[in-house]
Order: C-alpha cells, then sequence, then structure tokens
C-alpha cells in the first residue's frame, strides 16, 4: 500500500504534511509514570480490543518490546512515535495503520495517544478522521475528563483539548533572507511554538520546521484549528513572495545546481549532506526548475534516514555502508 507520503497534497510546495493527535487517559488507571507492567498490559489489550471491534483488520498492533532498535528508532524518524516513545518500550505497544497516517501510540506519556498525518495542508480533513477514532474509543474506555478543565493528561501543559496540531513547513526563501528568528517571535505570541526538525532554528540543517499550537486549556479544538490554519496561509503566503524575487538570483541558482549535482553524482552521502542537499532541490522542484516529483523528494526525505535504511536492508549496517546505500538511492531518483 502506499505510504502518505509518498503521495502529493494541498500547497505541497510549503507544507509538507499535516498532523493532529489526541492525548487520553483511561479514568480508573493512574497515570503512566505511577502504572504498573500489569496495568500497561491490561490498558494494551483494552484499547487493542476496541480497535479491533471498531475497526476489523485496519491496524497491526505491534509491541514495542518484539521488535528491533534499528525498527523502534524507524518509527521515530518517520514521525509515527515520538523519541520518548522508544527510549524505554517495556509496555508499551503501538497500533499502527497499514499506511502509516494513523498511529495509536498505548501507555507512552499518557496512556493513549492518537495521531493522524497526511501530505500537504489538511487540517480539517486530518482533524475529522483522528477525532472520528478518539470518539469511537471513548465509548467504552472512559477518557479522563473534568467538567471545568477538560481532558486531563500527566502533563498539566496538556489539560484541556489535550490535541496538539501541527504542520511541517519548508521555508527555505524566509530562512535564506533570516526571517526565522522573527517569525518564530511572531507565531509564539499568537500561541504558536516552531522548531527545527534537523537542527535549531539558530543552525537548521535544513530548512524544515514544525509549526504546533501551544494552547490547549481554555480554547476549543476548532479554534486551535483555525488559528493554526490562519497562521499558516499567511506563512504560506510570504514564504512563495519570498521565493519569487529567489528565481532570478545566480546565487540561488548555483546552490541549487550544486546540491543537485551532489545527488546526482555522489557515492557517499552522510545524513546531513543529504537533507542540506534535498531541501535545496525540494524548492526547485516545486518551482519547476527541476523536474523531479515532489512526492519522490519527500519520500527520499523520510527514506534515507539511518535506522530507516537499516530496517529495508534488514540489518545493522556502518556509517559509510549506509551513505553508499544513501546516495545509490538518490541517484536512482536524480
Amino acid at each position: 500500500m502506499t505510504k502518505w507520503y509518498e503521495k502529493t497534497g494541498k500547497d505541497i510546495d510549503v507544507v509538507m504534511a499535516t498532523r493532529v493527535s489526541f492525548s487520553r487517559n483511561i479514568d480508573k488507571y493512574p497515570y503512566v509514570s505511577k502504572l504498573k507492567m500489569q496495568d500497561k498490559v491490561e490498558i494494551c489489550e483494552k484499547v487493542k480490543t476496541q480497535t479491533d471491534s471498531a475497526y476489523p483488520n485496519r491496524f497491526k498492533n505491534i509491541k514495542m518490546s518484539d521488535i528491533t532498535q534499528d525498527e523502534a528508532i524507524s518509527l521515530a524518524e518517520k514521525g509515527l512515535v515520538s523519541a520518548e516513545f522508544v527510549s524505554n518500550v517495556d509496555g508499551k505497544s503501538l497500533l499502527l495503520q497499514e499506511d502509516e497516517s494513523i498511529s495509536i501510540m498505548l501507555c507512552e506519556e499518557d496512556h493513549i495517544k492518537i495521531q493522524g498525518i497526511l501530505s500537504g495542508l489538511e487540517l480539517d480533513k486530518v482533524y475529522s478522521f483522528t477525532e472520528e477514532i478518539e470518539t469511537e474509543l471513548d465509548k467504552n474506555l472512559q477518557f479522563a475528563f473534568d467538567k471545568d478543565l477538560g481532558y486531563l493528561t500527566q502533563c498539566p501543559t496538556n489539560i484541556g483539548t489535550a490535541m496538539k496540531a501541527s504542520v511541517l513547513l519548508h521555508l527555505p526563501a524566509l530562512t535564506a533572507n533570516r526571517q526565522m528568528s522573527k517569525l518564530l517571535t511572531t507565531v509564539s505570541k499568537l500561541g504558536l511554538t516552531l522548531a527545527g526538525v534537523y537542527g535549531d532554528i539558530s543552525n537548521p540543517k535544513s530548512y524544515i520546521y514544525l509549526l504546533s499550537n501551544q494552547v490547549t486549556l481554555g480554547i476549543s479544538e476548532k479554534s486551535a484549528i483555525e488559528n493554526l490554519s490562519s497562521i499558516t496561509a499567511q506563512i504560506i503566503e510570504q514564504e512563495r513572495a519570498a521565493r519569487e524575487k529567489m528565481l532570478g538570483d545566480l546565487r540561488y541558482q548555483d546552490v541549487v545546481w550544486r546540491s543537485c549535482g551532489t545527488l546526482q553524482n555522489a557515492r557517499i552521502l552522510s545524513f546531513d549532506e543529504f537533507i542540506h542537499d534535498i531541501s535545496n532541490v525540494r524548492m526547485a522542484s516545486t518551482q519547476g526548475t527541476l523536474n523531479i516529483p515532489i512526492e519522490k523528494i519527500n519520500s527520499l526525505i523520510i527514506t534515507m534516514q539511518p535506522a530507516t535504511i537499516n530496517v529495508s536492508k534488514g540489518a545493522r549496517l556502518d556509517r559509510q555502508e549506509r551513505d553508499a546505500i544513501r546516495a545509490e538511492k538518490v541517484r536512482e531518483i536524480f
């Protein structure tokens, strides 16, 4: 089955992906930090039983202690689970849809974390199908809820909607124009967070950033989605305007073609070098400068990460072996 990152989507030139997640706790159990192993086993089995009943054959059940370290890290590289989820796998399980657009983490920071993800800007769509699963599970699991505070979570900053919505942004032009610090300050005042995905904003390895809602208390899910959608639309407009000004710049063209030359010819390609160069080339692809489908570039960004390469080869490779495989796979596309 085609994975979500192998598809295109709305505003894909700037918005690489949309993600929405709900954190929930089952009312009668203590928070995860206080759970005994037997409690974790019970929670995982209860959720699996409920999902199997509501969605037969839809989710693969992955007991985290049964998979290799590379397989676990690869899940985090793909954004299907958090880094914290794979740091200690005892008593944890993952329910994963085949196209990887829906993942349900069990016994992460909270008992249940339901996450939906799609390519492009699809906030309403991702929210809709993720919230539908949350509602279905709540029918029999009875999530912890307070009429004044909202959904109760282990971390106080998530209390309320306990919903996180985010967009994965590719912002090479705003980065080149040194606008990211200003953008960070602006979105912070509007209740959002902005972070670099590969390296921090002050020293990014690429031009890929994650914009997320920060406020969960005293705001509805709908308002949070609308706020993120509105600000994302403004960022898209700013990035596209900045790109138009860069198109005729010989310095920009030189950067793109140098990166393209590396990706076309390299025999050894580290991940840091790859993610920098593919970020340059991705912008050129969306602008029509290079005839490479954007979904192929997005797929490379996901699948050429270290642990994911190891998993694809079924072996623990050393760095040079991975770098050689990465270079070969990239050359096949370019």
